[in-house]
């Protein structure tokens, strides 16, 4: 993977940023000890997205809660550091998040972004080949998000086309016995806890068993783990 970000990317880096940070900051200070420092609720969707702005350099940890580093009245100030896992683990927080989004929940439907933010977001993941501009004003998530969708459950691996048994057999004869009965189990069976941890150790096309990613990314052959998932677990 190319962990040096391209212009468009960067741009999407950049609009997602502002705008999560936006909502961690106006959904979570009426139930934290202070305006900039934010309580997580130890809520799914709060952690992984205020994981993601701390890469960023717009929150750190304090134990418990999450300090804002930058005041919310401008568009955050982001250096030239970032890497392609940055933006990664960002858009892993806005796909977890769009689930409590009035205008993202519904992940099938089009996307009518209200806001300028959100509207800066859809447009330059529109860019990226992550949703596709309908009309001025609408969007539609693509194939190209499937592996962070698919992850926060918005959408189902089975929506996916299985790979051919040829290529779902040689995966499978590269993974260890121990990682080939742990995806099989039960808690495999869920589909998305299944493609984090199968794409956690599947990284360029053969099994790593001394790493694990954590946020999706471009690499997902979706098509494969619906394969797999469909031969573990028929």
């Amino acid at each position: 993977m190319v962990e040096k970000l391209s212009e468009k990317e960067t741009a999407l880096l950049q609009a997602v940023a502002f705008w999560l940070s936006e909502e961690m900051l106006s959904r979570l200070v009426d139930v934290s000890p202070a305006p900039d420092l934010l309580h997580d609720l130890a809520q799914s969707n709060y952690e992984i997205s205020c994981s993601a702005l701390e890469r960023l350099g717009l929150l750190a940890s304090e134990g418990r809660y999450w300090r804002v580093l930058q005041p919310n009245d401008d568009q955050p100030t982001l250096g030239n550091s970032h890497k392609r896992s940055d933006l990664d683990h960002l858009l892993d927080g806005f796909a977890c998040h769009s689930h409590y989004v009035n205008e993202l929940y519904q992940h099938h439907e089009a996307v009518t972004p209200t806001g300028h933010a959100l509207n800066e977001v859809c447009a330059a993941m529109a860019v990226c080949g992550y949703m596709e501009a309908t009309s001025k004003k609408t969007f539609e998530w693509t194939d190209d998000f499937g592996p962070w969708l698919v992850r926060h459950g918005a959408w189902d691996l089975d929506e996916f086309e299985p790979a051919s048994q040829e290529e779902v057999n040689g995966a499978l004869a590269t993974i260890p016995d121990k990682a080939r009965e742990r995806l099989s189990g039960s808690l495999g069976r869920h589909k998305p806890h299944f493609v984090r941890c199968f794409f956690a150790q599947w990284i360029d096309g053969k099994w790593e068993e001394r790493e694990w990613r954590y946020a999706p990314n471009d690499d997902w052959d979706l098509n494969l783990a619906a394969g797999i998932y469909a031969q573990l677990h028929s």
